[in-house]
């Protein structure tokens, strides 16, 4: 959450051809307004908000797209992938850096966040009925697709355009933006810089409410007494929503990046998925499921990631952590997620979970 401020900043300051030094104020100013709608407005302006930034999100993705097919051509960019990568370009399972370790982990990965990101949830969670839940999910299931496949194809533009010298480099976050500024014509950049803000806004208000709700519903819900009013709840949740605000500013633009970006993320969230999807999936699924091997779950879904995370960055462990590898590493943490709830479900007596279900009724 904290890296996307930072990322979309960049993007937006490369296509527009800004001077650097003005990344920090123009990201401030728009996590400000941001968070202004999104404290003063809660669930409801982030709705209208994300509908109306979806809107212009999708003409705009749909349009660039469109252009650099035209411009680029589907030959050239398959040609400069089957070039660079052979086929592991087209096929993970025969990359050498991929292979059925980066397929299981993100086939795990990915059903994860549909089960349990708060910000996909808070969608389902918000509907008015089941078969409103279940909408949401049949007719968003192509924009799930969408906003993978297309980035990767502007992705494999910018290849096929300005070279593999940018692979593996720091800079290669900045390939695909680069290309857009010179292939998109000054019309359209207005829509493309519509569009990318709206995903930037939109994706900063979820994280807002939906980070807030959690703070404030499960983690601060022993410490509030019965007379905790409803106008007391709302100036709690308005200030969380302000810290976390706090915490995109510091965290998004001061922290260096560093590393394959995207594998950041989906270990960073695997320290939530790997418990929440196990946890889930048992509770609804299986009646000895109990707490002790829900905090199982919890801590041992959460060692792994940050055990290997710690190891990428100590220079004697490194070269262990590459060995390893990110995929290997996120399958260990759903298994031990998974062996830690069963194991830990067992081993509580049936008498105990018998009064505890009882004390509950």
């Amino acid at each position: 959450m904290g890296v996307f401020l930072r990322v979309g900043g960049e993007f937006l300051v490369t296509v527009c051809g800004f001077n650097e030094r003005y990344l920090e104020i123009t990201m401030t100013a728009l996590l400000v307004s941001v968070a202004i709608y999104t404290i003063m407005g809660g669930m409801l302006s982030v709705l209208i908000t994300d509908y109306l930034q979806f809107v212009v999100m999708s003409v705009g993705l749909l349009v660039v797209t469109v252009l650099i097919l035209y411009k680029v051509g589907w030959t050239n960019i398959t040609d400069a992938v089957a070039t660079q990568h052979g086929a592991g370009g087209f096929n993970p399972f025969v990359h050498e850096k991929l292979g059925y370790a980066f397929v299981i982990y993100f086939a795990l990965h990915q059903l994860a966040v549909v089960l349990t990101w708060q910000t996909t949830v808070q969608r389902l969670l918000a509907a008015k009925d089941t078969l409103t839940g279940l909408k949401i999910y049949t007719r968003t299931s192509f924009f799930f697709v969408c906003r993978f496949l297309i980035p990767g194809l502007w992705g494999m533009a910018a290849l096929a355009v300005l070279g593999p010298q940018w692979i593996g480099t720091p800079e290669s976050l900045q390939a695909m933006p680069k290309l857009l500024s010179t292939i998109v014509p000054m019309g359209l950049m207005g829509v493309l810089i519509a569009a990318m803000l709206a995903a930037d806004m939109s994706t900063d208000s979820a994280y807002m409410l939906t980070w807030g709700s959690v703070i404030y519903n499960d983690i601060l819900a022993p410490f509030r007494n019965k007379n905790f009013s409803e106008k007391r709840g709302i100036l709690w949740n308005r200030m969380i929503v302000g810290c976390i605000g706090i915490f995109l500013l510091v965290y998004g633009l001061w922290y260096p990046l560093k590393g394959n970006l995207w594998n950041y993320l989906a270990i960073t969230g695997t320290i939530y998925l790997a418990s929440m999807s196990v946890l889930l999936i048992s509770c609804c699924y299986w009646k000895r499921a109990n707490n002790w091997g829900a905090a199982g779950a919890i801590m041992a879904g959460a060692v792994i990631p940050i055990t290997y995370l710690v190891m990428e960055q100590l220079p004697a462990t490194k070269g262990l952590a590459a060995r390893i590898g990110p995929y290997q590493s996120g399958i260990a943490t759903y298994a031990v997620a998974w062996t830690a709830m069963i194991g830990g479900s067992l081993l509580k007596p049936k008498t105990e979970t018998v009064l505890e279900e009882a004390k509950a009724l």
